[in-house]
C-alpha cells in the first residue's frame, strides 16, 4: 500500500457530506510498543450540528485486499487542521 500511493485509500466510510481528509504524509510511525511500522498519515476535519472536530489519524497497512484500517491518534475540537498535522509530522519517521 505505501509503494504507491496512487490517489489514497478510500475514506467515505469515514466522512460525512460536509467533512475533509489531507493528506499529511508517508512513513514510519513508533507504535505503543516502540516499533517503527509503516504508515499513512491524515487530518479530518468532521463537521456536524453546528461543532467541528479535528482528528489525526494513521492507516498502516493490511495485507487482506480490500480492508482499510483506520487509527484515531489525536482529536481537539475545532479546525485544528496545521496544528495536527504538525503533530503528525513530528511524530513521522522516514519513509521506507
Amino acid at each position: 500500500m505505501l509503494d504507491s500511493l496512487g490517489d489514497g485509500p478510500d475514506l467515505s466510510l469515514f466522512l460525512g457530506p460536509d467533512d475533509m481528509a489531507e493528506f499529511v504524509g508517508a512513513g514510519a510511525w513508533r507504535d505503543r510498543a516502540g516499533r517503527c511500522r509503516p504508515a499513512l498519515l491524515y487530518v479530518l476535519l468532521h463537521q456536524r450540528g453546528g461543532e467541528t472536530w479535528t482528528h489525526a489519524c494513521r492507516i498502516p497497512p493490511d495485507r487482506r485486499r480490500g480492508h482499510l484500517t483506520l487509527h484515531l491518534e489525536r482529536a481537539l475540537p475545532g479546525d485544528r487542521r496545521a496544528e495536527l498535522a504538525a503533530w503528525l509530522r513530528q511524530r513521522m519517521g522516514p519513509r521506507d
